[in-house]
């Protein structure tokens, strides 16, 4: 027991240290077995692979099946960008002045110095008849759809010197853009006979702009005030307007000027630092900016958004605001164009952003004159008539157009297609050649045959072939023969004479 009794006053310790050894113990050999089996199966399924014979791939075929429908699509996407740039090069026409041998072979080509002076000496018509385009009102007439006069189309200046080949085209291009527009107000003004009953009214101001891009020379674009001041001010516009955002909802909308939709393009652009927007070298397409202001009738102005967007050349709208246009001109500080029937200017006319002298704007704020003149007093109450009225709102629309960049044809699809066009064509001539001249032969030895009767006699007996055929069919040709032969004999001492 005294042996015992160490044993006994440290049991719990004795007990403890087996404790912990013991599951070393059961763990080790554990841990020993289960890698021999981790590696068993590892080495089974190695060997697994190694005995699966090593073929090519069997999906090669889908993978290269894949690669060539990829092909048909990149080509059948080339071609599609070659038939949008040749859909639009269409409508890349030249004034008719212009000979067809003076005009540019190629876009953006080199156009001669007589040319560039007859499209300087006649840019004015050019510019006449674009504006055509958008059926104008007359006021001496009465007809026309639309509020326009001529001297607020945009239009280059050009100098004494002849303009260089750049300005040309660049005139040229813009006059093409506009006709686009106005062809699309027009469409929109199609149901109407008269002013009064037009979707647009009349337009106040409009023109081309550009925007930054990969310039040279270009001057980094700066902040153009577009951020988060501009969003509360347009949060602030708004709320003067009716609960669903519509300014003609709303009886606060009487103290909007008739200008208050203006706005700087350059605020969804950015800074103007070239021709187009975002230009960057190697792109699709061109976009140039436009700026539209004028008076419509408010219900129809995502008819008039849908008129512009599918215009000849492509659109895109950016940018949209609405103010009501039948603002009283007493509550802008003007004078009240009820009070004097012999007005008869346009009361919500905005004024101009720029060039507000070329459009002979009448002074007196938002008071300005529709710029028509000349017209009868009767067209003339017609036209304010068909600038006022509840129903009428003010409105300013920026928007993008696209303008496709020369693409090359798909010069392989095409090459494909031709050359097994021409080998058959040229096959069967030959074939059918061939037996013509077999045809045409013996016809020509025939006909020796028949004017010469002695000499060409050995010529014929070489292709006796018929004559070998007729041999067998009866003795009475074989006495036929004999005779002439005698003749032959006794025709043979005429040349020795």
């Amino acid at each position: 027991m005294d042996k015992l009794k160490p044993i006994i006053d440290h049991h719990f310790w004795i007990i403890l240290g087996l404790v912990l050894i013991l599951p070393l113990i059961g763990w080790w050999p554990a841990v020993g077995q289960f890698n021999t089996q981790r590696e068993t199966k590892i080495s089974e399924i190695d060997g697994a692979f190694q005995k699966v014979p090593k073929t090519p791939q069997p999906n090669q075929s889908w993978s290269e099946g894949v690669n060539k429908i990829a092909e048909v699509v990149e080509e059948k996407n080339q071609q599609e960008k070659y038939e949008l740039w040749r859909r639009q090069e269409k409508m890349m026409t030249w004034p008719n002045r212009i000979n067809r041998d003076l005009r540019p072979t190629s876009y953006l080509g080199d156009i001669p110095s007589k040319a560039r002076v007859i499209y300087r000496n006649g840019y004015n018509i050019d510019v006449t008849s674009v504006w055509k385009q958008i059926d104008p009102f007359d006021p001496m007439t009465g007809k026309g759809t639309v509020i326009f006069p001529e001297s607020l189309v945009p239009k280059e200046v050009f100098g004494d010197l002849p303009p260089t080949t750049v300005e040309i085209w660049e005139a040229q291009e813009d006059l093409w853009l506009l006709e686009s527009l106005f062809k699309s107000i027009r469409r929109a003004n199609s149901d109407a006979s008269i002013v009064t009953d037009s979707l647009v009214r009349s337009i106040t101001n409009i023109r081309l702009v550009g925007g930054p891009g990969d310039y040279p020379d270009a001057e980094p674009s700066g902040d153009t005030g577009s951020g988060m001041d501009d969003e509360y001010a347009m949060e602030d516009m708004y709320s003067e307007m009716g609960p669903d955002g519509n300014p003609l909802n709303s009886n606060r909308t009487m103290n909007l000027s008739a200008s208050s939709v203006s706005f700087d393009p350059s605020e969804e652009f950015g800074d103007e630092q070239g021709r187009y927007i975002d230009y960057k070298e190697g792109t699709v397409f061109k976009k140039r900016g436009f700026y539209l202001e004028a008076i419509i009738e408010h219900q129809r102005l995502p008819e008039l958004l849908v008129h512009l967007s599918n215009g000849d050349w492509p659109v895109t709208i950016s940018r949209v605001q609405i103010a009501q246009a039948g603002a009283s001109s007493t509550l802008l500080g003007g004078n009240n164009y009820e009070e004097d029937p012999t007005y008869t200017g346009n009361p919500f006319a905005a004024s101009p952003m720029s060039r507000g002298e070329e459009y002979n704007y009448a002074d007196g704020g938002e008071t300005g004159a529709t710029g028509l003149t000349g017209g009868t007093p009767e067209n003339m109450l017609l036209a304010k008539a068909a600038t006022t009225g509840p129903s009428l709102a003010k409105v300013a629309i920026c928007g993008i157009i696209h303008i496709y960049n020369p693409v090359e044809p798909v010069e392989t699809k095409t090459e494909t297609t031709t050359a097994p066009v021409e080998t058959p064509e040229v096959t069967p001539e030959e074939s059918v050649g061939t037996p013509e001249p077999t045809t045409t032969e013996p016809a020509d030895d025939l006909m020796p045959a028949d004017d010469v009767t002695g000499e060409q006699a050995d010529d014929l007996e070489i292709p006796e072939t018929p004559d070998t055929a007729e041999l067998p069919e009866t003795t009475a040709e074989d006495v036929t023969p004999v005779k002439p032969a005698t003749d032959v004999e006794e025709l043979e001492p005429l040349p020795l004479d």
